[in-house]
């Protein structure tokens, strides 16, 4: 025995609600609490934990040179002394 189709007397159809409008409050609120996090992470985040901007890393680039002083190797017995080059990454006595 087959049942019947059920059928509902009406068909109820979602609602959606829209607010396209943008209020001068609520651009304010944002712009508020924008402000308000950006101040608590400056004062939390401490001095030494800044993000490095690009003249930082310039200033960082400059200041490394290309020969470094190796200071747990003698020098040679003409007073050649040993030095780490950055570029070839091998030690070079000058």
């Amino acid at each position: 025995s087959k049942l019947p189709a059920f059928k509902p007397k009406e068909t109820l159809q979602p609602q959606t609600m829209s607010n396209d409008k943008m209020s001068l409050a609520g651009v304010g609120n944002a712009a508020a609490g924008t402000l308000v996090a950006d101040f608590i992470k400056y004062a939390f985040q401490g001095k030494g934990n800044q993000p490095a901007t690009k003249n930082d890393i310039g200033t960082l680039i400059n200041k490394l040179q290309r020969y470094h002083l190796i200071t747990n190797l003698p020098p040679r017995p003409f007073g050649k002394k040993p030095y780490f080059d950055l570029h070839t990454n091998q030690v070079v006595y000058i």
